[in-house]
């Protein structure tokens, strides 16, 4: 929601809106977050020859699921 302040004639953005922004962003970062834990754990479970073809090794693996992303 915006609200224009007529005597002065600028933008005022209403901070429930920015507030809703902000919560929905911070959905979206927690879901891509499980997302990469989920597919990274996957790939723990792969075969050695395929990790290989992918270009990945379990270390690099255990190493990406214990770095934080941010």
């Amino acid at each position: 929601m915006v609200f224009i302040d007529v005597a002065v004639d600028t933008i005022v953005h209403s901070p429930p809106a920015g507030i809703f922004r902000a919560i929905v962003r911070w959905i979206a970062e927690v879901r891509a977050e499980n997302k990469r834990k989920a597919t990274l754990q996957s790939l723990l479970f792969a075969p050695e020859h395929r990790l290989r073809d992918l270009g990945f090794d379990r270390e690099e693996l255990v190493q990406a699921l214990q770095r934080r992303h941010h």
